[in-house]
Protein backbone atom coordinates (compact mmCIF):
# COMPACT_ATOMS: atom_id res chain seq x y z
CA UNK A 1 0.00 0.00 0.00
CA UNK A 2 1.31 3.27 -0.54
CA UNK A 3 1.32 5.85 1.77
CA UNK A 4 -1.14 8.43 1.55
CA UNK A 5 -0.24 11.76 1.09
CA UNK A 6 -0.30 14.24 4.14
CA UNK A 7 -1.60 17.62 5.24
CA UNK A 8 2.07 18.88 4.37
CA UNK A 9 2.21 17.49 0.61
CA UNK A 10 -0.93 18.63 0.05
CA UNK A 11 -0.19 22.28 0.98
CA UNK A 12 3.03 21.74 -0.58
CA UNK A 13 1.48 20.46 -4.14
CA UNK A 14 -1.47 23.63 -3.52
CA UNK A 15 1.69 26.16 -3.36
CA UNK A 16 3.63 24.42 -6.29
CA UNK A 17 0.35 24.62 -8.42
CA UNK A 18 -0.87 28.29 -7.44
CA UNK A 19 3.01 29.14 -8.21
CA UNK A 20 2.59 27.52 -11.59
CA UNK A 21 -0.66 29.02 -12.20
CA UNK A 22 1.11 32.90 -11.13
CA UNK A 23 3.89 32.13 -13.19
CA UNK A 24 1.87 31.18 -16.48
CA UNK A 25 -0.47 34.38 -15.88
CA UNK A 26 2.66 36.45 -15.96
CA UNK A 27 3.90 34.76 -18.80
CA UNK A 28 0.76 35.10 -20.22
CA UNK A 29 0.62 39.10 -19.44
CA UNK A 30 4.61 39.20 -20.56
CA UNK A 31 3.03 37.56 -23.85
CA UNK A 32 0.39 40.00 -23.97
CA UNK A 33 2.14 43.18 -23.45
CA UNK A 34 4.62 41.91 -25.73
CA UNK A 35 1.68 41.63 -28.73
CA UNK A 36 0.59 45.06 -28.21
CA UNK A 37 3.99 46.41 -27.86
CA UNK A 38 4.15 44.63 -31.69
CA UNK A 39 0.69 46.08 -32.77
CA UNK A 40 1.60 49.54 -31.18
CA UNK A 41 4.27 49.68 -33.11
CA UNK A 42 3.15 48.23 -36.66
CA UNK A 43 0.56 50.89 -35.87
CA UNK A 44 3.17 53.48 -35.56
CA UNK A 45 4.79 52.57 -38.57
CA UNK A 46 1.23 52.34 -40.43
CA UNK A 47 0.54 56.04 -39.13
CA UNK A 48 4.00 57.22 -39.84
CA UNK A 49 2.99 55.88 -43.47
CA UNK A 50 -0.10 57.18 -43.71
CA UNK A 51 0.92 60.30 -42.37
CA UNK A 52 3.50 60.10 -45.37
CA UNK A 53 1.27 59.90 -47.85
CA UNK A 54 -1.34 62.28 -46.57
CA UNK A 55 1.99 65.34 -46.63
CA UNK A 56 2.52 63.75 -50.41
CA UNK A 57 -1.03 64.01 -51.14
CA UNK A 58 -1.09 67.86 -49.69
CA UNK A 59 2.22 68.86 -51.36
CA UNK A 60 -0.04 67.61 -54.68
CA UNK A 61 -3.03 69.38 -53.61
CA UNK A 62 -0.75 72.52 -53.14
CA UNK A 63 0.88 72.30 -56.49
CA UNK A 64 -2.51 72.05 -58.19
CA UNK A 65 -3.91 74.82 -56.18
CA UNK A 66 -1.29 76.63 -57.24
CA UNK A 67 -1.72 75.68 -60.96
CA UNK A 68 -5.53 75.77 -60.53
CA UNK A 69 -4.92 79.88 -59.42
CA UNK A 70 -2.15 80.68 -62.72
CA UNK A 71 -4.45 79.22 -64.75
CA UNK A 72 -7.89 80.84 -63.35
CA UNK A 73 -5.98 84.33 -63.44
CA UNK A 74 -4.81 83.16 -67.22
CA UNK A 75 -8.85 82.29 -68.12
CA UNK A 76 -9.98 85.61 -66.29
CA UNK A 77 -7.34 87.53 -68.34
CA UNK A 78 -8.13 86.38 -71.39
CA UNK A 79 -11.97 86.65 -70.72
CA UNK A 80 -11.46 89.96 -69.58
CA UNK A 81 -9.94 90.89 -73.42
CA UNK A 82 -12.40 89.03 -75.04
CA UNK A 83 -15.32 91.10 -73.29
CA UNK A 84 -13.78 94.34 -73.97
CA UNK A 85 -12.87 93.64 -77.38
CA UNK A 86 -17.00 92.60 -77.33
CA UNK A 87 -17.45 95.75 -76.32
CA UNK A 88 -15.04 97.46 -78.68
CA UNK A 89 -16.60 95.29 -81.47
CA UNK A 90 -20.22 95.95 -80.25
CA UNK A 91 -19.10 99.85 -79.95
CA UNK A 92 -18.03 99.75 -83.76
CA UNK A 93 -21.28 97.80 -84.87
CA UNK A 94 -23.39 100.39 -83.15
CA UNK A 95 -21.46 103.60 -84.79
CA UNK A 96 -21.95 102.02 -88.33
CA UNK A 97 -25.51 101.13 -87.76
CA UNK A 98 -25.88 104.95 -86.99
CA UNK A 99 -23.68 105.53 -89.84
CA UNK A 100 -25.65 103.78 -92.22
CA UNK A 101 -28.87 105.16 -90.60
CA UNK A 102 -27.44 108.72 -91.56
CA UNK A 103 -26.37 108.07 -94.69
CA UNK A 104 -30.17 106.02 -95.64
CA UNK A 105 -31.47 109.54 -94.25
CA UNK A 106 -29.16 112.08 -96.78
CA UNK A 107 -30.22 109.43 -99.55
CA UNK A 108 -34.09 109.51 -98.95
CA UNK A 109 -33.63 113.67 -98.66
CA UNK A 110 -31.59 113.38 -101.58
CA UNK A 111 -34.22 111.20 -103.35
CA UNK A 112 -37.03 113.26 -102.36
CA UNK A 113 -35.05 116.33 -103.73
CA UNK A 114 -34.40 114.73 -107.08
CA UNK A 115 -38.44 113.78 -107.40
CA UNK A 116 -38.97 117.21 -106.45
CA UNK A 117 -36.74 118.06 -109.52
CA UNK A 118 -38.14 115.82 -111.25
CA UNK A 119 -41.39 117.42 -111.18
CA UNK A 120 -40.04 120.81 -111.61
CA UNK A 121 -38.74 119.48 -115.25
CA UNK A 122 -41.86 117.55 -115.75
CA UNK A 123 -43.44 120.84 -114.85
CA UNK A 124 -41.03 123.04 -117.14
CA UNK A 125 -41.17 120.60 -120.24
CA UNK A 126 -44.98 120.74 -120.18
CA UNK A 127 -44.52 124.69 -120.19
CA UNK A 128 -42.20 124.41 -123.15
CA UNK A 129 -44.35 122.09 -124.88
CA UNK A 130 -47.45 125.00 -124.58
CA UNK A 131 -45.26 128.02 -125.48
CA UNK A 132 -43.65 126.00 -128.59
CA UNK A 133 -47.19 125.59 -129.49
CA UNK A 134 -48.65 128.79 -128.57
CA UNK A 135 -45.84 130.50 -130.91
CA UNK A 136 -46.48 127.77 -133.83
CA UNK A 137 -49.82 129.56 -133.26
CA UNK A 138 -49.04 132.65 -133.42
CA UNK A 139 -46.49 131.85 -135.94
CA UNK A 140 -48.98 130.62 -138.54
CA UNK A 141 -51.62 133.52 -137.44
CA UNK A 142 -48.81 136.13 -138.42
CA UNK A 143 -47.78 133.85 -141.55
CA UNK A 144 -51.69 133.99 -142.08
CA UNK A 145 -51.31 138.09 -141.75
CA UNK A 146 -49.10 138.38 -143.50
CA UNK A 147 -50.79 136.72 -146.62
CA UNK A 148 -53.52 138.24 -146.23
CA UNK A 149 -51.71 141.62 -145.96
CA UNK A 150 -49.56 140.70 -149.17
CA UNK A 151 -52.87 140.25 -150.90
CA UNK A 152 -54.53 143.35 -149.73
CA UNK A 153 -51.30 145.01 -150.91
CA UNK A 154 -51.24 143.44 -153.98
CA UNK A 155 -55.53 144.18 -154.53
CA UNK A 156 -54.85 147.66 -153.30
CA UNK A 157 -51.69 147.57 -156.30
CA UNK A 158 -54.14 146.83 -158.70
CA UNK A 159 -56.66 148.99 -158.07
CA UNK A 160 -54.58 152.01 -158.23
CA UNK A 161 -53.12 150.89 -161.58
CA UNK A 162 -56.35 150.40 -162.95
CA UNK A 163 -57.19 153.87 -161.57
CA UNK A 164 -54.45 155.18 -162.87
CA UNK A 165 -54.46 154.52 -166.31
Amino acid sequence: MAAEPGPGTEALAFRQLRDLVATQEALIERLRLRKEEEEHSKTKILLAKEAEKLQFALGEIEILSKQLEREKQVFEKALSNIKSKALKESTKKDKLISKCNEIESHIMKQEDLLNDKENEIKELQQFITKQKQTLKTQVSDLKIQKQQESYIAQVLEKKQKKGLK
